[in-house]
């Protein structure tokens, strides 16, 4: 009995010592991590969709914004007045048209070049000097002053190029032998710019008496309307074309002005492919199973999309604010949504409306605006669209207050993680206060053991002796 009772008391002393040697800090950490690590990774997570809708949304605002520069190109009457040039007399002008051209046909003749005057010095070397240091300058009926030089050919030359650009007259030194060079001036083209060149010391006196080549104007013949302008460069005969005369023309050259409808029908390619980018940006962040890195299922389940698609399918199919004659919206230019929401163009019925009925597209998409976009009447529907989108894009609309919102929550997300943070950090010192604790009354527990160990093992050894 005394054998048995010994055996387990010794049993109970050393099961005071079981959890004498545990890594008490390790313990106090796993069960910390336990409660913090799933709240922790729920609110990173939170975190991770909130960044994937700031994509989201700012994927879709940036195909927006692409789809607002389509219609952009679209929306003043500048942007439809591309001219294709036909000039039956090539060598005699050249003809640019600008957006304010309009298509026409007209009769040029050209029957003299606006030139300048021109007059020469006689032959000298170059090391004369004494032409005039102070050479008195008019042009027309402009005084330009002195032109100070050294009086040398080269000095001279140097001084009126210097003043070129405020007075129109050059010079240049043509070799005309081994040792001889003469000054050569050139004033502005037209009668009315004859110069007036006249040195100090009289060796150099050029005026429109002594000039190698007089000072003419540009004539022609624009449909049936004489006409002189002082250079051939002329911009104010017909609105929106500049010629460019080069040569004399043989009898009425022939020059027609049509619209080109090429660029126009670039421009609706553009669109229509800018508002299937923004399907296919809207269909992939929507999508649960998207794997496009930037935006892909980004926006899954978020009303946002529905929303913009509902506002831009309802911008291309309805009526502009501007018809005009049988065309009245987008459709009418081959424009249609498919099944799936896609824009298709059909470019027969395009080219047909392009052909037949140019000016009423025109109005249709931007009411012939020149500039200026006015409130209180239509703008065409590519005015409209930008409008819309506008709207959509701006600080207040939904874009933006979505992608706020969604910054909002991180930051109250990211402030949740801190105070998770503080928690876990209060309950790991308590844990390691109560562990420490225990495992001093262990450790005390222990010394007990041994104080027993060795009074039974005492007890022992007298009963073995008896």
């Amino acid at each position: 009995m005394a054998t048995s009772s010994v055996s387990s008391s010794t049993n109970f002393v050393n099961a005071l010592g079981a959890g004498s040697g545990m890594d008490v800090k390790a313990l106090a950490e796993n069960l910390v991590n336990a409660e913090k690590v799933p709240r922790e990774e729920a609110l990173n997570k939170k975190i991770d969709l909130s960044n994937a809708k700031i994509s989201g949304y700012s994927a879709v605002r940036y195909v927006l914004d692409q789809f607002k520069v389509a219609f952009q190109g679209l929306n003043t009457a500048s942007d439809f007045n591309t001219m294709l040039v036909s000039n039956s007399q090539t060598s005699a002008f050249n003809v640019t048209a600008s957006t304010e051209a309009l298509a026409s046909q007209h009769s040029i003749e050209v029957t003299q070049l606006a030139r300048p005057q021109r007059n020469t010095s006689a032959p000298m070397p170059l090391s004369s000097n004494g032409l005039g240091t102070s050479l008195a300058l008019t042009v027309g009926d402009t005084n330009y002053g002195t032109i100070d030089s050294d009086g040398s050919p080269a000095g001279i030359v140097n001084a009126i190029n210097a003043r070129k650009k405020e007075t129109g007259v050059s010079a240049q030194l043509v070799k005309v032998n081994a040792s001889q060079f003469q000054i050569v001036v050139s004033g502005p083209t037209g009668v009315a710019n004859s110069v007036s060149l006249m040195g100090n010391s009289g060796e150099l006196q050029f005026n429109a008496d002594n000039a190698v080549q007089t000072a003419t104007d540009a004539a022609l013949t624009v449909d049936g309307l004489n006409l002189t302008r002082s250079t051939n460069q002329i911009s104010d005969v017909l609105e929106g074309v500049t010629f460019d005369l080069k040569g004399l023309t043989s009898g009425a050259a022939q020059l027609n002005l049509s619209t080109d409808t090429a660029p126009l029908k670039e421009k609706i390619t553009k669109l229509v492919s800018a508002y299937n980018d923004i399907q296919s940006v809207l269909t992939d962040a929507y999508n649960k199973d998207s794997k496009v890195a930037e935006y892909g299922a980004s926006l899954v389940g978020d009303s946002t999309v529905q929303t913009i698609r509902a506002q831009l399918r309802s911008l291309v199919t309805a009526n502009s604010s501007t018809t005009s004659g049988s065309v009245k919206a987008l459709r009418d230019l081959g424009i249609s949504l498919d099944s799936s929401g896609q824009m298709t163009l059909d470019n027969a019925k395009l080219d047909n409306a392009l052909v037949n009925q140019y000016d009423d597209v025109v109005k249709m998409l931007s009411n012939n605006i020149k500039t200026d976009i006015t409130p209180s009447t239509g703008n065409g529907i590519a005015n409209d669209g930008i409008k819309k989108i506008t709207d959509l894009l701006s600080n207040t609309g939904i874009l933006v207050s979505q992608s706020k919102n969604a910054v909002k929550r991180i930051d109250e997300y990211k402030e949740q993680l801190a105070k998770l943070n503080d928690r876990m950090t209060l309950l790991l010192a308590r844990y390691n206060k109560q562990f420490s604790a225990m495992e001093s009354i262990v450790g005390q527990s222990k010394s007990l053991q041994t104080s027993l160990t060795s009074s039974f093992e005492g007890m022992m050894a007298t009963y073995t002796k008896n």
